[in-house]
């Protein structure tokens, strides 16, 4: 089994400044980012897999979750801020972007990604509650080998805002 640190996520999208250790990253996402341009750590792998990332959840305007990543005009990614869920895809440049609103008043959410033989899925959980909230089952083309994956950071507002994601835990799963 191959262990994934944080040295095995790399940037895509140019943050203001960040911070990256063996424990946690950081970063101020500028106004104005969204995917695909925006902070995204990607990791990739072949493997059936679980992994869980502990990110912060941003004000209004903002949103950090997690995104499963093929092309830059193929990825799906579902994220929180603290009154709204995004759920993203974009296939070959088509973007599809849902918000529902919600009442997020924690500081953090556990992002999970699951692979495995049925497929594809996103879903957070707060600190104190055990099952996790599946957001979406995907589908996308071109992941059928390999996926990358990781979190995200968007910000349709002006001000700049610190992000970070810590916790992460990536387990391999049998087929």
């Amino acid at each position: 089994m191959r262990r994934i640190t944080m040295r095995d996520f790399h940037w895509l999208g140019k943050p203001r400044t960040y911070k990256k250790d063996h424990q946690m990253v950081s970063l101020e996402v500028a106004g104005q980012t969204c995917l695909p341009s925006g902070p995204l750590l990607l990791a990739v792998s072949d493997e059936y897999f679980r992994c869980e990332a502990t990110v912060s959840i941003p004000k209004k305007g903002g949103f950090a979750g997690m995104c499963i990543y093929h092309l830059d005009s193929c990825y799906a990614a579902a994220g929180l801020a603290s009154d709204a869920l995004e759920v993203q895809t974009c296939i070959s440049g088509f973007t599809n972007r849902s918000s529902f609103v919600i009442s997020a008043e924690a500081e953090t959410a556990i992002w999970t990604v699951k692979r495995d033989a049925q497929g594809l899925a996103l879903g957070y959980r707060f600190a104190q509650e055990e099952e996790i909230r599946w957001v979406s089952d995907i589908h996308l083309p071109g992941c059928e080998l390999s996926i990358s994956f990781g979190p995200y950071f968007t910000n349709a507002g002006e001000a700049t805002y610190t992000a970070s994601m810590h916790a992460l835990r990536y387990t391999k799963q049998e087929a």
